[in-house]
């Protein structure tokens, strides 16, 4: 993503190690006006849904991206299942 308006701003999409709740939020809130503004947010955001990045891509951060898949995904067949 050579022309993402993040380059250079990794302290805004990767979190420090401990960092807590709120710091996160007010982190995150900035991060994604940043998104917002670039001209490759849908690249960005596509490659971290299909190489599961971790951090802030695409406007959209990590449990964010795991929800998508979880409510994308396709229902799961379990053997021997029974339903009333």
């Amino acid at each position: 993503m050579s022309a993402g308006v993040c380059r250079g701003k990794t302290e805004l999409f990767f979190p420090p190690h401990g960092e807590q709740a709120e710091a996160r939020e007010r982190r995150e809130v900035v991060a994604r006006a940043v998104c917002m503004t670039c001209p490759v947010l849908v690249e960005c955001r596509d490659y971290a849904r299909h190489h599961r990045e971790q951090g802030f891509w695409g406007g959209e951060n990590d449990e964010q991206r795991v929800e998508i898949r979880r409510r994308t995904a396709e229902p799961r067949v379990v053997a021997g299942a029974r339903f009333a």
